[in-house]
């Protein structure tokens, strides 16, 4: 099933479809976008399902716009970011560093809910659960030339490595990053279980997140090439 944005005028009724909206990206990321429910959606907006289909059409059509709204700002604030570098290095190579920081800023960065955990982290765990399913092909449909735009700029500063083993080190960049902001939003998470003393980073300061995500991110990601590359080896 393919899933499609169809959203109604709103006229002079802005509030209602916002508040719908607002009270979507919040439920879908406590409970994910299968689980969660128009009747959920409907008394936490308090508006009637009959106010659902009216503005968004169904519930797929509420969930692909909260989706997007989650989603977006922080795909476009890295490309925005990736634009400004390739323009400000010319013809050369993004610093490696350069390219991590625009992965990785707008993600802590990004819009946290009323418990300060971030919409973004807690969608993405969601849609990696269930990859197949229409809503994670969704994003991946709306999403995946952002993706493009930073594993070519990172093939071009990393030209020892091939292309195949640029997404895969790009991919265990997005992943530790999303796994190790899952692991210090609020609540016992499991680094604060593995260490309970830690102090020497202060979860409340995100510049100070982004150095040290960026710092164990960089030595793997630049890591001479393992020189394993099935793909190549089968032509």
């Amino acid at each position: 099933m393919k899933l499609e944005l169809k959203t109604h005028n709103t006229g002079g009724n802005q509030n209602a479809k916002e508040r719908i909206l607002e009270s979507a990206k919040i439920l879908l990321a406590s409970k994910g976008p299968e689980t969660v429910t128009v009747r959920d959606i409907a008394e936490s907006s308090n508006v009637n399902v009959a106010s659902i289909n009216y503005y968004f059409g169904s519930k797929e059509g509420l969930v692909c716009e909260a989706l997007l709204a989650i989603l977006e700002p922080t795909n476009i604030s890295r490309k925005e970011m990736i634009l400004q570098a390739k323009e400000r290095f010319q013809t050369t190579p993004i610093p490696l560093p350069v390219i991590l920081d625009a992965i990785i800023r707008p993600l802590v960065e990004s819009e946290k809910g009323m418990d300060k955990s971030r919409l973004f982290i807690r969608v993405e765990q969601y849609l990696q659960t269930n990859p197949l399913s229409p809503y994670a092909k969704f994003v991946y449909e709306h999403f995946h030339q952002y993706a493009k735009l930073i594993i070519n700029e990172l093939h071009r500063t990393l030209p020892h490595l091939s292309a195949s083993e640029v997404v895969w080190r790009y991919e265990f960049a997005r992943g530790a990053l999303i796994h190790l902001l899952a692991n210090i939003e609020p609540g016992l998470t499991r680094l604060k279980m593995l260490s309970p003393e830690t102090s020497w980073i202060d979860f409340e300061n995100e510049e100070a997140i982004i150095q040290t995500i960026t710092a164990n991110i960089l030595g793997g990601i630049a890591a001479p090439t393992t020189g394993n590359h099935p793909a190549s080896q089968h032509n």
